[in-house]
């Protein structure tokens, strides 16, 4: 009877296994060496809110480009709200007032789009062989719910995706929910949340592979991790609903295997 007891503990704890595996384990549908469809890398496009670093050069009059850069960002002694002041923000518009040229649409643009449109500009009589080179700041993501480290992340290159996003909030805890990550993105007068399936290839050709700035991303904790969030009454009751269950099992794998 005894070897029939483990025999039936040794298979429960294969099946609970097996189940713990299907609901952690990321990809789970790739086969090796298999091609998987995925999105296209994008460009992020400006938005309002963005703040913009521009930089003017001039190879026949530098001293004439320098006048309209208004900080060559060499002064390390300032912190981060002083270089602020040194960036251009982009207006609810889409625009922003550049030194020598004025006003000049740039939301919805790439960088290296801004960058012309300004470098057309100031070719137009201003600085004939200008170059001119746009750095983007203040775009962030928001990471929030079952993470390692929840918070706002600034975004410092053109493309990030979701796993790399994750990756910068140190990957989802254990007991976070890889099933149904959500994604919510502002589109217009909407806000609209996305779905990811974090254990399937599906997610290489989500919309929301790429991300874009101010999207927010939650994972939502699993049913064991919201448990433990109630009062200590229901944790008790809980506790002895399992006891209660657990007793159960006992008895009707003594009588099957008396």
């Amino acid at each position: 009877m005894k070897k029939h007891l483990i025999l039936f503990a040794f298979v429960m704890l294969v099946l609970a296994s097996c189940k713990t595996r299907e609901k952690i384990v990321y990809f789970q549908d790739i086969n090796i060496e298999q091609a998987v469809p995925t999105q296209m890398r994008t460009t992020l496009r400006l938005e309002p809110g963005d703040k913009l670093g521009i930089t003017v050069t001039s190879t026949a009059t530098p001293e004439l480009a320098a006048r309209y850069n208004l900080s060559t960002g060499n002064n390390s002694s300032m912190g981060s709200a002083n270089y602020d002041n040194y960036r251009y923000s982009i207006d609810e518009n889409g625009n922003i007032d550049m030194l020598g040229i004025g006003r000049i649409q740039v939301g919805g643009c790439t960088r290296a789009e801004a960058a012309a449109k300004i470098q057309q500009a100031f070719r137009n009589g201003i600085l004939n062989d200008a170059v001119v080179t746009v750095s983007a700041y203040n775009q962030y993501i928001t990471i929030l719910g079952d993470v390692t480290r929840p918070g706002r992340y600034e975004i410092t290159r053109d493309n990030i995706t979701i796993l790399d996003a994750i990756g910068m909030a140190g990957d989802l805890s254990i007991t976070g929910r890889r099933d149904m990550v959500k994604v919510i993105r502002r589109e217009g007068n909407e806000s609209n949340v996305y779905f990811v399936d974090l254990r399937s290839k599906d997610i290489f050709n989500s919309p929301v592979y790429n991300l874009q700035q101010n999207d927010v991303i939650y994972v939502e904790p699993n049913k064991v991790k919201q448990g433990q969030s109630t009062n200590n009454d229901n944790s008790v009751r809980a506790i002895s609903t399992w006891l209660s269950v657990t007793s159960v099992l006992t008895s009707i794998a003594i009588l099957i295997f008396r």
